[in-house]
């Protein structure tokens, strides 16, 4: 990850704010010069991280601007595989054998200096090639270069151009983000890097919710090197949104800045993919709504994961939110999971988000005890859509029509 020393040369003042000048690629050769940089420690599989790191120190002679390269180098290296060379366990037990025979055999005189890695060796039952080969393998230079990265130049300078935003964002002491869509891998990766957070809703659109988060600079936190490592999560995370906006407050030279960025400001290709469901009750519903009824059903539109619910400290994100081009929104949510105990929180945050537009679609054989049904048909005055084997998307849509609302 990049740090501090590789932002600073690319800090720019702008009264109270500040901003990062984004390494762009405008005519192809710097994407060309990546490439070579790629190739090159690729050629260099098996040696030491010693020489991956002078191979590319060699590499000034070439360019412009060493600072850029610095931090390119790190990038690089940080995505290479290393591995220790056989042996680098024994390493402590190698030193401590040769340094005891060089002490038994002080002063040192001439022409003795392979004398105490011999003497190490008949003590360890290895050779005194070994001795001096192990001496220092536990040492991260001599970590060997396992697998090179096989990414392509544009992968890493969208790699590069994001390291700087993060090393930025290692000095914020409060950071603000809103996105809109892809809300689950924001908020997932908030909670699994276990920042402190809140929420508040910002609008009424859809969407409209802000994620305060304390920054890795905060005066209060005990251990900011660990917290900062957690936080730099997020940005990768953040960047798979349609659109997505940060605002910290950074200290910079003992001085608080603004700094925000965006999806226009960060050089990097939006980074998209297939959607992950998180259970084939959903995949199930979506592609049957694709097969059936297409991209729209009588104006209707079935999107994922993209209208978060705040509630308290919280967020709650119905599975789908099935949206009619004249304005009405419903929100479903699929209960599919086994334990009581699951079943009782998912119900009692259901309850608590008091949603009129909701639709519950519940698996009918669910394990959940004997009064599940009850429990559920109990906890919410929502339509609930039962299935045994997948859920049908006919009734889902009908429950949806007879509860969908304007925002």
């Amino acid at each position: 990850m990049l740090d501090r020393t590789h932002v600073a040369p690319f800090l720019r003042p702008d009264g109270d704010a500040i901003t990062v000048e984004f390494l762009r690629d405008r005519d192809g050769r710097i994407e060309s010069h990546l490439e070579r940089l790629l190739r090159l420690v690729r050629r260099l599989e098996g040696r030491p991280q010693r020489d991956i790191a002078e191979a590319l120190r060699r590499q000034e002679r070439y360019v412009r601007d060493a600072a850029r390269l610095n931090g390119i180098a790190r990038t690089l290296m940080d995505a290479c595989i290393f591995a220790a060379p056989a042996g680098a366990a024994r390493a402590h037990v190698v030193r401590d054998a040769l340094f005891t025979a060089r002490g038994a055999l002080w002063p040192p005189v001439h022409d003795d200096e392979r004398l105490p890695y011999e003497t190490a060796a008949l003590m360890l039952d290895i050779t005194s090639d070994d001795v001096a080969r192990l001496l220092y393998a536990d040492s991260p230079a001599e970590r060997r270069l396992e697998r090179a990265p096989r990414f392509s130049g544009r992968a890493l300078l969208d790699r590069y151009n994001l390291g700087l935003a993060r090393g930025v964002l290692l000095n914020a002491t409060t950071v603000a983000l809103t996105a809109t869509g892809g809300w689950r891998n924001v908020f997932r990766a908030v909670k699994l890097a276990r920042l402190m957070y809140t929420i508040e809703r910002i609008g009424r659109g859809r969407g409209a919710y802000r994620i305060t988060i304390t920054g890795p600079a905060h005066r209060y936190l005990a251990r900011p090197q660990r917290y900062g490592a957690r936080f730099a999560r997020i940005l990768p995370m953040l960047t798979r949104a349609r659109q997505w906006h940060i605002a910290a407050d950074v200290l910079q030279q003992d001085k608080t800045c603004s700094f925000t960025l965006d999806a226009t400001t960060l050089p990097v290709r939006p980074r998209r993919g297939r959607p992950s469901f998180d259970s084939r009750f959903e995949s199930a519903l979506a592609a049957e709504f694709s097969a059936k009824l297409g991209v729209e059903r009588a104006g209707w539109s079935l999107t994922r994961e993209d209208t978060p619910i705040a509630i308290g400290d919280t967020l709650f994100l119905p599975d789908f939110t099935a949206r009619h081009r004249d304005g009405r929104e419903a929100i479903i949510e699929i209960v599919g999971f086994w334990t009581p105990e699951y079943l009782q929180l998912k119900l009692e945050k259901i309850r608590r988000a008091a949603l009129s537009n909701l639709v519950l679609v519940v698996y009918q054989t669910l394990d959940a005890g004997g009064a599940a049904n009850t429990l559920i048909t109990h906890a919410t005055d929502a339509p609930v859509v039962w299935f045994k084997k997948k859920p049908r998307i006919g009734p889902v849509m009908e429950a949806v029509e007879s509860v969908a609302r304007r925002r």
